[in-house]
C-alpha cells in the first residue's frame, strides 16, 4: 500500500472546500478510506489547521473538525 504524508495545506483545501484544489483533495481521501492509501499527517499539521479552521469559523466549530 502507497503511504502518503499529506500536507497542511490539502487537509485545508478538503475542509473549506477550496476550488481548484478540493477534487485532487477529496480524491486522495477516498482513496484512503476504501484502503488503497495510507495517509500521514505530521503532529504540527493538527495546531496549524486548528488555527487556519478557526479564522474561517469559531474557535468551537474549528475543534470539532
Amino acid at each position: 500500500m502507497k503511504k502518503v504524508l499529506v500536507d497542511t495545506d490539502v487537509i485545508y483545501d478538503l475542509l473549506a472546500k477550496r476550488e481548484p484544489y478540493y477534487t485532487f483533495a477529496a480524491r486522495l481521501f477516498t482513496k484512503a478510506d476504501h484502503n488503497k492509501v495510507k495517509l500521514f499527517i505530521s503532529a504540527l499539521t493538527i495546531a496549524n489547521m486548528h488555527y487556519m479552521l478557526s479564522r474561517l469559523k469559531s474557535d468551537k466549530e474549528a475543534r470539532k473538525y
